[in-house]
Parts: C-alpha cells; sequence; structure tokens
C-alpha cells in the first residue's frame, strides 16, 4: 500500500519536526479523534522531551454536530489543552484561540526570539489547510488526498512564532487495510479492490444518511448497494453492466471527503469525568522562566481552551438536532 521506504522517510521527517518544535499541535479528525491520535508521539515527547509543549486540534468540526465537538473538547482536554477548528481561509473556526495559545506558549520562551510550532497527525487531517487558515493565505499547497506534502516546511506566522507543515505518519497500531483507507490515509485512485471497504462503510454510516446522499430507497447487501448506485450515478461499463470499482472509488472518495455524515460519538459524561477544564497543560519545568509567568501563562491558555467550550461551534446539519444538540445550544 506504500512504497518502498517511504514510510521509513516521513517518520524521519516527523523526528525532525518534532526536534525543532518548541509546540507541538497533533491534529485530529473530529469525526474520529481517538482512531487519528498517536499515543506513540505522545509518549515520545513525555519521555524524551518534556519541555515540548503538545495541543490537540479537533479539526473538521463542521463536519460533526456541535454536541459532539463539545463532548470530545471535555474528554480530550483532560490529557492536554484541546480546541475546535475548522479551516477555511475566508470562514474559520477557532482561528483567534489558537492564534491567542500559541501567543502565550511564545510568551513562555522570553529567552528566545521566536518559538516554532510542528503540526503533525494523520496523513489527510487537514494540516496544511490549519497553517493555511492561520496565515489568511495559501502558503501549504493541500488537497483532498493524503500525501500531499511531501517534506516539512517553514512558515512564518509572526515575528515571533514560526509554523513547521509535516508529512502525515501513518502510527503503529493494529488498524486493518480497511481502517487505513477510511482514515484517508491512503489515496482511492490506488486501491486495487475498492469495492472491498465499502461494506464497512455501510456498518459505519446510518441508513438514512446514506439514501439521503444517493438517493437509494434500499439494498440487500454490499454488492446491491454498489450495483444500484452504478445505475444511478451513470457509471457503467460497455454493454451497460454496472462499474462497482469506478462505483465504489467514487463512494471512499465522498467518505474520504466528509461528503458522507459519519462520527465517532464522545464518552458520556459519566465516563469521561468532569466537564470542566482544569489545568490542560503541565506546568513547565524550562530554567529562565519564572514561576509566576509560568502561572500566568497557564492561567490564561486554561482560560481560552475553557471559553471555546462554550462558544457556538460550526456542525453537520445532516445529523439533524437531536437532544444533545439542544442542551449544547443552551450553553452558549
Amino acid at each position: 500500500m506504500f512504497e518502498k521506504g517511504q514510510s521509513k522517510r516521513i517518520w524521519g521527517e516527523l523526528y525532525k519536526v518534532i526536534d525543532s518544535s518548541d509546540v507541538v499541535v497533533q491534529v485530529l479528525d473530529a469525526r474520529d479523534p481517538m482512531g487519528t491520535r498517536c499515543y506513540h508521539l505522545e509518549k515520545h515527547l513525555k519521555e524524551n522531551a518534556k519541555h515540548k509543549h503538545l495541543v490537540f486540534l479537533l479539526n473538521k468540526c463542521d463536519l460533526v454536530p456541535a454536541w459532539a465537538t463539545k463532548g470530545w473538547l471535555r474528554t480530550l482536554s483532560r490529557d492536554y489543552p484541546t480546541l475546535a477548528f475548522h479551516a477555511s481561509i475566508n470562514s474559520s473556526f477557532g482561528k483567534g484561540s489558537l492564534l491567542s495559545v500559541l501567543r502565550q506558549f511564545a510568551r513562555l520562551k522570553s529567552d528566545k526570539q521566536a518559538i516554532s510550532v510542528g503540526f503533525v497527525g494523520y496523513p489527510n487531517v487537514g494540516k496544511s489547510s490549519v497553517i493555511n487558515t492561520l496565515r489568511s493565505k495559501s502558503v501549504c499547497k493541500v488537497a483532498p488526498i493524503p500525501g500531499e506534502t511531501k517534506v516539512w516546511q517553514y512558515i512564518t506566522l509572526t515575528k515571533k512564532i514560526f509554523l513547521i507543515d509535516c508529512p502525515g505518519v501513518v502510527y503503529q497500531n493494529n488498524d486493518s487495510e480497511t481502517d487505513i483507507v477510511l482514515k484517508g490515509v491512503v489515496r482511492v485512485t490506488n486501491l486495487e479492490d475498492a469495492s472491498e471497504h465499502i461494506g464497512e462503510v455501510l456498518r459505519r454510516v446510518k441508513k438514512e444518511h446514506l439514501q439521503r446522499a444517493y438517493k437509494i430507497k434500499d439494498w440487500t447487501d454490499d454488492n446491491d448497494f454498489l450495483v444500484q448506485l452504478s445505475k444511478t450515478s451513470g457509471k457503467l461499463l460497455k454493454g451497460g453492466e454496472p462499474d462497482l470499482t469506478t462505483t465504489a472509488k467514487m463512494v471512499l472518495h465522498d467518505w474520504q471527503r466528509g461528503k458522507i455524515p459519519f462520527f465517532v460519538p464522545p464518552p458520556q459524561r459519566g465516563e469521561d469525568g468532569p466537564s470542566e477544564t482544569t489545568e490542560p497543560v503541565e506546568k513547565s519545568d524550562e530554567e529562565g522562566v519564572s514561576s509566576d509567568r509560568t502561572a500566568a501563562a497557564m492561567k490564561a491558555i486554561a482560560g481560552i481552551i475553557s471559553s471555546q467550550q462554550h462558544m457556538s461551534v460550526p456542525c453537520q446539519k445532516e445529523f439533524g438536532v437531536t437532544t444533545e444538540d439542544s442542551e449544547a445550544e443552551q450553553l452558549d
């Protein structure tokens, strides 16, 4: 599925970014935050780079319900500072909050002329789009396909903050080939048999969302679904036979681009502990940084994280309004 030596080279790029960064922003897909989270990276930072700060960024929050985003903010903020984000040059969400957090980290590093912020994460989670949003213009090449960023890039945000865009990395876990495909790690065009992954799409997505997206009333199995969709979308071979491969790739493209509504719900309130964010960042142990300034910066960051949990976040309207949505809106 990957070119020989490609994975090793990209892992090397990741570690170069980490070594060069004062702050590491791990970009997560809001549709599946835990599935796009890298515990290996977090362990590496704790064991080998305690002086570096880690921030979670829930990108693509516009593709999930507002209550789900807020639930994940509560859950993940117990481990690290976590912000919701919608990457868009013209209509973004979370840009101001992220900039404020980065400025607070820059104040902590008063002994340095500038800090470097590395953006890491799975392929196709939107790292380059986040950087373009922060710069309010296209400075990184982006595409709705994985693997567009080949090598890391240095981008100036302000005189005191530099950004580093890192190629997406496939982390070590027990994912099946289908899991990897549905996380957007590989290009759909490179798949030998795209149809073998459609069954899992049908299992993960509620039937009404697929019916609404593709105007199909019912189907008996994944093959029947592809046959009907081939006919309704006009994807036929010579002689009028359904082109199942092309149709399957179309569905997987739609999945990767967020056109098919799907998300992993956050843990229930009783399972994820208190909803309030309390000191989401560990105290810095750097020499030369006064305890007063450190405490002030950490308090400011905690306030930024907490305040965003009470904002109205962009959301996917296809899911409709639920009880959780209504409760969340009452908090805004």
